[in-house]
């Protein structure tokens, strides 16, 4: 009987083990989770930093004096990870990590920009106001200023 009580007990405390290990891994599920979404979350506001960047430029450019000309830079990476821009008829896509980001203008833009890698050559671009339009062109021999 005395050997009956000792497998009882062995047997209650692997199974509460057991249960223990089971809630660890549930809750280490729950922030796996919980840590890819803060990451993606993070990704995606970077992506609309760089979407936003060109958007700011060409809106500015919109409302300057006939004339107006700015080269600016994009950075090359987003988190270590490189990125495609696609820019035609007004709207500007990013390629990054499988996932589209597009934008859109909300006045005429002229230009057609598409680069299967951002990198330091290709990482600068040019704005320019004419009377009547605004380009957005690459501009990969320009110095910035």
């Amino acid at each position: 009987m005395y050997n009956k009580n000792k497998a009882q007990v062995s047997f209650e405390f692997l199974l509460s083990m057991v249960i223990g290990l089971f809630v660890v891994l549930g809750l280490l599920v729950l922030f796996a989770n919980k840590l890819h979404d803060v990451m993606q979350e993070s990704r995606n506001q970077q992506v609309d930093a760089v979407l936003g960047i060109i958007e700011d430029e060409v809106t500015f450019a919109k409302g300057a004096i006939p004339g107006y000309s700015r080269v600016f830079a994009l950075p090359v990476t987003i988190e270590g990870q490189n990125y495609s821009l696609n820019f035609t008829s007004g709207t500007i896509a990013i390629s990054y990590l499988g996932k589209d980001f597009t934008r859109g203008f909300s006045h005429k833009v002229n230009g057609s920009i598409c680069l299967q890698e951002i990198n330091e050559t290709t990482r600068k671009f040019e704005v320019q106001r004419s009377a009547t339009e605004v380009t957005l062109s690459a501009c990969p021999d320009c110095l910035c200023k």
